[in-house]
């Protein structure tokens, strides 16, 4: 059986998965922050760079929920498409 979801039930599940991004660029963030106190800067570059992935993951997450849960909302007659860069 085919588990059809409406659009703003995928915003939803894009919503909640930015919000588990969220909480793990936090979680790095705390980590990067308690190694600048020592001199391991292999690690702290190994850090940011997973914090910018998890800052672009984020940022598309919650731009996809955006666009799916105001799908149907009334707009200017030019409709932005979702484009991948």
């Amino acid at each position: 059986m085919v588990n059809n979801k409406s659009l703003a039930e995928l915003g939803n599940e894009y919503e909640t998965a930015a919000t588990i991004i969220k909480r793990r660029i936090e979680k790095k963030r705390k980590q990067l922050n308690e190694l600048y106190d020592s001199v391991c800067s292999a690690e702290a570059y190994e850090l940011k760079r997973e914090l910018q992935l998890l800052y672009a993951e984020h940022r598309e997450a919650t731009a996809i929920a955006e666009y799916l849960k105001n799908y149907y909302e009334p707009h200017n007659g030019k409709r932005e498409f979702f484009s991948y860069k």
